[in-house]
């Protein structure tokens, strides 16, 4: 038998009375049961006048305890009205598949059901503000809900609507979610009533201000510019550009293995702004280690073999897979626990590599590649259990490597060596210092003192070869107490 129950889902318009569209309102007056989502909305004056009976679910916002739960609650009713009354209405502020959750419940919830849902659309309250803040220059309106917070902060570079900031208080929350990343000054328009013949307000204050506005209600949608000229998309869309058929020969030449050198070189830089303590140094070095990311993820596209979205894809399920404590079962861990369960977790993903959970990657440099596994080893347990061990091991290895040296063995020398400078970096780890890192200042120390020696030996004349030992340590010392 077939169910015969059915759903109209019909849009009201942004809130003229007369932007219905005569196939909604014709179905308005033929359908028995219609039930609107809410009763504060102008265009319900046209069901007025033409004497549709009609009740409102306002009192499910009035009973719940959140928004979403009142939307289920909608949805819940409004499928059950079906059931029970065979052929139902109902109507939505806007159109019925723009930002309206309570829809999208219902269409999942009826087909589950087996109830049939026709939905009559209208304009939405996008056209009608667009209509209000235009020209955008072409440009997409990005809709956002003033209740899902942790979204208002994913298109900076895009124009945005928010809606659902209904009062003063919500106006707040969206500024203090949009202010990490907008200047306290950025233009932020609201239109209150777009598209009513009367009652329409439109005011452009700083984002600061935003909250202050005193005819803020549920009429009231809040419109802001681009606050960065670019995003992602744009420097994908550059990339394309630069490798395409009348692109930049250099950019097109390159492959993989000739952008190698260019990609520890910046990310080295980026390091060195970190060093530096530039904010400025460290945006921009950030940006040329993104562009080879970037400029790898082109090529592998054009060969067939991955894209940007990928990278990004693969890099956040394996964020979301290993923090189970944060993202499955949130368990307060300590930094070591966090680790040693990042490591189990790492095993299981390297199925090709299932018979060990270490790793040895040869392309780092010796000192970063014996602090890896180094840490490996550690979080399984094999290690040391305080610093002493590594003390101990370090004077064991020097030791060694001088008996070595008094034996003249040159391959025992070179293997002596190795295990104490080996030796230093497990002491290093027990001090928590990185041990790359604190060669690599170490030596960027003597370069300085260098250059000062050389600059003394040359105002002396004759430069640092024309000079004699105690002289160059004589400045050397200089160069050590100017720091």
């Amino acid at each position: 038998m077939t169910n015969l129950s059915k759903i109209y889902i019909v849009g009201l318009g942004p809130g003229d009375p007369q932007a219905l569209t005569l196939r909604g309102l014709k179905t308005l007056r033929r359908v028995k049961h219609v039930y609107v989502r809410t009763g504060r909305h102008p265009g319900l004056k046209i069901l007025d006048r033409h004497r549709i009976n009609y009740k409102t679910l306002d009192r499910f916002y009035e009973k719940s305890g959140s928004f979403e739960q009142t939307y289920r609650k909608i949805a819940f009713f409004i499928v059950n009205a079906a059931h029970i009354n065979k052929e139902v209405v109902y109507a939505v502020p806007g159109s019925p598949m723009f930002a309206e959750k309570t829809v999208e419940l219902i269409l999942k919830k009826a087909r589950a059901a087996g109830i049939q849902c026709k939905v009559l659309p209208s304009p939405s309250f996008v056209d009608a503000v667009a209509a209000e803040i235009a020209p955008l220059s072409g440009e997409e309106l990005i809709v956002l809900d003033a209740l899902e917070q942790d979204k208002l902060q994913d298109y900076p570079d895009r124009h945005i609507l928010v809606i659902q900031a209904y009062n003063r208080q919500a106006a707040s929350r969206v500024k203090l979610a949009l202010s990490g990343l907008y200047p306290d000054n950025h233009p932020v328009t609201a239109i209150r009533g777009a598209g009513l013949p009367s009652g329409k307000r439109i005011v452009t204050v700083p984002l600061y201000k935003m909250d202050r506005l005193p005819f803020i209600d549920h009429l009231t949608t809040f419109y802001l510019p681009p606050v960065f000229a670019h995003g992602p998309a744009a420097l994908l869309h550059v990339m394309d550009r630069l490798r395409g058929e009348d692109g930049c020969p250099w950019d097109r030449e390159q492959d993989h293995k000739t952008l190698r050198p260019y990609l520890l070189e910046e990310a080295y830089e980026v390091l060195g702004a970190i060093d530096s303590s530039s904010m400025d140094d460290l945006c921009e070095e950030l940006g040329d280690l993104l562009l080879q990311v970037v400029f790898h993820s082109q090529i592998a596209r054009e060969n067939g073999n991955f894209t940007f979205y990928d990278v990004v894809n693969g890099i956040t399920e394996k964020l979301l897979r290993r923090h189970p404590h944060v993202f499955d079962s949130p368990v307060v861990k300590t930094a070591d626990e966090v680790i040693s369960t990042w490591q189990i977790i790492k095993k299981g993903e390297k199925k090709k590599k299932a018979n060990t959970m270490f790793t040895l990657e040869n392309y780092l440099p010796a000192l970063l590649r014996a602090q890896k596994l180094q840490r490996q080893a550690s979080s399984v347990g094999f290690d040391w259990p305080d610093a002493k061990g590594a003390w101990d091991k370090l004077a064991e290895e020097l030791k060694e490597l001088k008996d070595a040296y008094k034996q003249q063995v040159q391959a025992r020398i070179e293997e002596e060596l190795g295990d104490l400078l080996f030796s230093i970096v497990n002491v290093a780890r027990f001090l928590q210092v990185d041990a790359e890192q604190a060669l690599a200042r170490s030596t960027a120390k003597f370069y300085q003192r260098l250059c000062y020696v050389e600059e003394r030996a040359v105002e002396e004349g004759g430069g640092m070869a024309g000079q004699t030992l105690s002289k160059l340590d004589e400045w050397w010392e200089e160069a050590k107490n100017k720091g």
